[in-house]
């Protein structure tokens, strides 16, 4: 019966990677992904490493969440601080923060973790410098590896990469972004483990700086 669960999850695996594949762009097939390892022991493995973190594990202990997002809020913030930079990030896809957020409770420090990595992306974007397009999202994705052992992550590298091979595209740019994405994620605090929210008004230099994510930027 193990070993049936397990390939029942390693085939479910492969059809959310199939679709991913098929239309890359779409946030529902990153989400069908993160569904269908979901309850793997590689996800036990990232959430045993997530919660070593000590803000991830004062954020569980205190109940803490950030705060309703307001993008007209953010945006009437100081030039350069995060919120107005996030604020123009989401603006500029089309985006709101309801798209974002996962509304359903939390009940348990594995909900937390779920909902801090799917909650944080775009600010670890601005944070990090890694643009919006196919080399800036799998230089993210190597970046969420190296900090949060996210399968996730390898999955959608993999994807990524195997879909420009499909596609007989250059491979330099998107290598060039996963080496700077290790290299930062690598090098920095755990981003996701900070109150983020708590410090929209600050400075995107200041925090930068904080995290150790100043030296290496992405350009």
């Amino acid at each position: 019966m193990f070993n049936l669960k397990q390939r029942l999850q390693s085939l479910r695996m492969l059809s959310s990677l199939g679709k991913f594949l098929q239309d890359p762009g779409s946030l529902q097939s990153v989400y069908a992904i993160a569904g269908s390892i979901q309850d793997s022991p590689m996800a036990a493995q990232m959430m045993r490493h997530m919660l070593e973190k000590p803000g991830i594990d004062a954020m569980t202990k205190d109940g803490w969440r950030p705060q309703p997002i307001d993008l007209d809020v953010l945006a009437d913030l100081p030039k350069g601080s995060l919120g107005r930079c996030y604020a123009e990030q989401l603006r500029s896809q089309g985006i709101t923060p309801e798209t974002l957020i996962d509304p359903s409770p939390i009940s348990s420090e594995r909900d937390l973790i779920i909902h801090r990595l799917k909650e944080t992306h775009d600010i670890v974007h601005v944070l990090t410098g890694f643009g919006i397009d196919g080399p800036g999202e799998l230089g993210l994705q190597a970046f969420n590896l190296a900090q949060n052992r996210s399968p996730l992550a390898v999955l959608l590298i993999f994807g990524g990469l195997l879909k420009s091979l499909q596609e007989d595209e250059p491979l330099e740019t998107l290598l060039h972004a996963l080496s700077r994405g290790f290299e930062l994620g690598l090098r920095a605090k755990c981003v996701v483990s900070y109150r983020l929210e708590d410090g929209w008004d600050r400075p995107l230099q200041e925090w930068r700086e904080e995290l150790g994510l100043s030296a290496l930027q992405a350009e």
